[in-house]
């Protein structure tokens, strides 16, 4: 192939790799949600047993990986006129996007350390008296904000929740104990307080409240449109929006087979051509 075209820019994406002993393995995403230490990562605070996550979060994070591979590849090209071969394993993509939180006990190489440190308690969905809530307070800033909303000034110098590291080593005391109080007002009354004081916070919503969610609407971010086969439906826009380009508001994808004509042109077929290949059964 590189042969034909050196400067061709094409990407091969496996599960596990090309070598090894689950090189030539099927895989599914909870598998390598399984062997990532993603399902680790989301054990039961009580319990300990692993969960998996209800999404495909190693397929997403393979393709987004992918994408941006290529994108260097591509600008590698412009700088330096070689196409490359990008590999990707779903594996190596998602060991590298946990790393940074999920795997950061692992960073230090020493035996015998409490890996599991902070991590079991990291869950942030507080309870109030009419819904759910989350709320973070990671600067020395934001925790004193928090004490301050929860009334409970002594845990500004308690030297469990002090500093940036002792409220990690410490977490689980830290969200139980703040849980407790959140438990005690109703949403709208803890987010404004919380807000007022510059601490990171939330309500906790459904997928059908974030449809409606005021800030998904300033971003007009989901679209309503006809479809021929489905009736009504919505979309979200691309996430990434360009300077100067205005995306269809009507984001029909073509039906199978729609530009078979236009593209086989390009290719240099002629009309006869295309009716021969319709014809033979080659394209529908």
């Amino acid at each position: 192939m590189r042969a034909l075209k050196p400067d061709i820019v094409y990407v091969s994406i496996s599960g596990f790799g090309d070598v090894g002993p689950y090189a030539g393995k099927r895989v599914y995403d909870p598998v390598i949600q399984a062997l990532t230490g993603l399902t680790d990562i989301q054990a039961d605070n009580d319990t300990g047993r692993p969960r998996m996550i209800r999404t495909v979060v190693p397929d997403k994070t393979t393709a987004l990986t992918a994408a941006q591979a290529i994108t260097a590849a591509l600008l590698a090209r412009t700088r330096h006129g070689r196409g490359s071969h990008v590999q990707l394993a779903m594996l190596d993509a998602t060991i590298a996007y946990l790393w940074p939180e999920g795997m950061i006990n692992y960073t230090r190489v020493e035996a015998g350390a409490d890996r599991r440190i902070g991590q079991l308690a990291q869950d942030l969905v507080f309870k109030t008296v009419d819904g759910y809530i989350t709320a973070g307070a990671m600067s020395d800033a934001e925790w004193r904000g928090m004490c301050t909303v929860l009334e409970q000034p002594a845990w500004i110098d308690d030297p469990r929740f002090k500093t940036t590291a002792a409220r990690f080593i410490h977490a689980r005391e830290r969200i139980a104990a703040t849980a407790a109080v959140l438990a005690t007002r109703t949403s709208a009354e803890w987010l404004a307080a919380l807000d007022e004081h510059g601490v990171p916070c939330a309500p906790v919503l459904s997928r059908a409240e974030t449809l409606e969610h005021a800030q998904v609407l300033a971003n007009d971010l989901i679209r309503e449109y006809e479809h021929p086969g489905l009736g009504r439906v919505r979309q979200p826009r691309p996430a990434a929006r360009f300077e100067g380009v205005h995306f269809d508001r009507q984001p029909l994808a073509p039906r199978l087979g729609q530009h078979n004509a236009e593209v086989l042109a390009e290719l240099g077929y002629d009309a006869e051509q295309v009716v021969a290949l319709r014809r033979a059964g080659v394209i529908p």
